[in-house]
């Protein structure tokens, strides 16, 4: 292509299209590879009739120009583009033309970029920092919303006193049931959405896109009306005949009714690149649910300090306040981005009906997997809490109130608390994933292997400091966010067990994301299967002998089996295996370790020669400096021994020279 032919819109780069625009036509990889042939053959034959000259008499070109790839190059090329192809269709086709990279779209990129101006390249720079801003912005939406999720819990727990174990118990209940409901309410959909969205958008399809927008509203709707009705009639037998969980689940029917409407709306921003909006949206939700929560609970309590049930009702029934005023962010949105989500339909503009809504279905179909990958921590809890009080009532003689408050201690205190980091660190580690899709798409065995290596290590060096800090400063932590009380040593206990099921949590999360990017969903969810399975089978036994702590144990084991499938399978596939960077991981293993005994000697020193800890400002003062000094001194090691490329990359050359290892 000459620089009069070159794509119209270069920030179709990258996107993920099988077409691109040229010269006002859509044409395909395999067209523009054609035409390529053709003005290769032609200049040949120019070559061949035209009178040689000598070389002074050439004409000298002011610059060099790349060479122009020959017949057989180009032949290579399209093999190896059909044979790219022919693998993504035969890996279930609907899932991979979502998740997969185009295999077309580094020759379409390349051909595109080969014959553009140098002073048009920059717009690509561009797109790339919008798409890196969107997801800063996501990224900080997301953070911001788990940190108010979790702050929320000391003033809440402060104003229930004593009753606060039992009411964290019965909405940590709530909670479970109302993330699987979400799951399948929403079923994948937003993210199919989004990137459907940004495809009929880079084609600039106008009718296409404003077709698909209504379709996925009006979807929303209806599963919004599907799934919230079904939760409230179920609502009789999800409680177990607990008159108490019955008006917190009613409570929760609005809130499903009126999310999937709202993650319709987040997936359309997204396709935009609207990221900011849907970030917002997040965050203005948690503030207004957490705002709802403390109002209520100090206007109930006031009223009757003991009506500790009511004052849970109004905090799930908060998700609802919270989705409405996510719902106004999302709102003003729609109408400050109004020109870029509703463009106008001009007569020139083609009006060919495509099936959307049957793309979105069978893209579900292929979807339904992750839908269980996504839920496997909240169904293993689920398991914990429709058997442990059945199992506890009939081997011990405790009261519903008794059972109730040794539920939370084991399963809803802590869960709160491992939440925080077994997201965040598998997050991160995730940053790196697309790169396995593209591997697996170009069949480059070598690239997936040093990738999975590497996002291993990546996922090593954020959790096991996390998982073992947090076990070394738990009994500060577990006081500062819970009231101080008699019950403090057991969930103390409990949480630095439960520091143990987050790594396991965390690595089959892992585990999980890497075999979906390498289209290996039966892989998970036989893995997952068989987890399960045994979790249930040694539910009883455990629960009879270990109480609360038994049910921890055979979740630990639960996944332990589902990660060892998973990891035979990688070590058989791409012979890849924990052994195969276990020098790396023992060195990582050994910088947390000391960083968890340094945390823990800060811990005992505060707690033993400065003030005791039976205050919220003693343990809060403990937990932040110990956290500080810990973090401070795994940084350090981490860094000396040479794992601080791996998560800053170029920017390994800010950090002084002291303190980076030694070439």
């Amino acid at each position: 292509m000459t620089d009069e032919q070159r794509p119209s819109d270069l920030k179709m780069q990258g996107k993920h299209v099988d077409k691109i625009n040229v010269d006002g036509q859509i044409l395909s990889a395999d067209e523009i590879l054609a035409r390529a042939r053709q003005r290769i053959q032609a200049k040949n034959q120019q070559r061949t009739t035209a009178p040689r000259q000598s070389q002074a008499e050439r004409p000298q070109p002011r610059q060099q120009r790349p060479v122009a790839p020959d017949d057989e190059t180009l032949a290579r090329l399209q093999a190896r583009n059909d044979q790219a192809r022919q693998n993504i269709v035969q890996k279930k086709p609907q899932l991979q033309a979502l998740q997969t990279p185009d295999p077309f779209a580094e020759e379409v990129t390349a051909i595109a970029m080969a014959q553009a101006p140098a002073a048009a390249k920059p717009v690509v720079d561009d797109a790339q920092a919008t798409l890196v801003k969107g997801s800063a912005w996501l990224s900080a939406g997301n953070i911001v919303s788990r940190v108010l999720g979790a702050v929320y819990i000391v003033p809440w727990m402060a104003l229930l006193g004593s009753n606060s174990n039992r009411a964290n118990g019965l909405f940590g209940q709530g909670y479970n049931i109302y993330a699987v409901f979400l799951a399948i309410a929403t079923f994948g959909i937003p993210a199919a959405i989004s990137k459907l969205v940004a495809e009929y958008h880079a084609r600039h399809d106008v009718y296409q896109t404003r077709q698909l927008t209504r379709q996925s509203l009006i979807l929303g709707v209806f599963l919004g009306l599907i799934f919230g009705t079904a939760i409230y009639v179920l609502t009789p037998w999800l409680s177990m005949g607990n008159a108490n969980f019955v008006p917190v689940l009613h409570s929760l029917a609005p809130a499903v009714a009126i999310f999937p409407l709202m993650s319709m709306l987040r997936g359309i921003f997204q396709g935009y690149q609207l990221m900011s909006v849907s970030a917002l949206s997040q965050v203005i939700e948690q503030i207004a649910r957490v705002i709802y929560m403390l109002v209520t609970a100090v206007a109930i309590l006031k009223v009757d300090p003991g009506n500790w049930s009511g004052v849970v009702v109004q905090s799930t029934f908060a998700a609802f306040i919270g989705a409405i005023f996510s719902m106004l962010v999302l709102g003003w949105g729609w109408v400050k981005y109004h020109h870029i989500l509703v463009q106008p339909l001009t007569p020139d503009v083609p009006r060919v009906k495509a099936p959307t809504l049957r793309m979105i279905l069978d893209i579900l179909k292929e979807s339904w997997p992750f839908i269980i990958i996504g839920s496997a921590i909240t169904i293993f809890q689920l398991v914990d809490q429709y058997t442990y009080f059945d199992v506890m009532s009939h081997f011990f003689a405790n009261t519903n109130a008794q059972l109730q408050t040794e539920f939370a201690l084991f399963s809803a205190n802590p869960n709160k608390l491992i939440m925080i980091i077994v997201p965040f660190s598998t997050s991160i580690a995730a940053t790196a994933l697309p790169m396995l899709s593209g591997s697996k798409a170009t069949l480059t065995r070598a690239d997936i292997q040093q990738q999975l290596k590497q996002v291993i290590k990546l996922f090593a060096i954020v959790m096991l400091p996390s998982a073992l800090g947090m076990f070394a400063i738990a009994a500060p932590l577990y006081k500062m966010f819970y009231p101080i009380d008699v019950s403090n040593q057991e969930g103390i206990y409990l949480l630095q067990y439960s520091t143990i099921l987050a790594i396991v949590f965390s690595l089959f999360m892992l585990l999980a994301f890497i075999l979906q990017a390498l289209s290996e969903v039966s892989i998970v969810m036989k893995a997952f299967v068989y987890g399960l399975l045994v979790k249930l089978v040694l539910q009883v036994p455990l629960i009879r002998y270990f109480q609360g702590m038994g049910a921890l144990m055979a979740s630990v084991v639960g996944m332990a089996i589902a990660i060892a499938f998973m990891l035979d399978y990688l070590n058989r596939a791409y012979d890849v295996s924990l052994g195969s960077i276990g020098e790396e991981l023992w060195q990582l293993f050994t910088g947390a370790l000391i960083m968890a005994a340094v945390a823990y000697g800060v811990v005992f020193i505060m707690s033993n020669f400065v003030f005791p800890m039976d205050t919220k400002l003693s343990v809060t003062l403990t937990t932040f400096l110990s956290a500080g000094i810990g973090g401070v001194v795994v940084a350090l090691i981490y860094l000396r021994r040479g794992f601080g490329e791996d998560l800053l990359g170029s920017r390994i050359t800010r950090i002084p020279a002291k303190l980076r290892p030694k070439r």
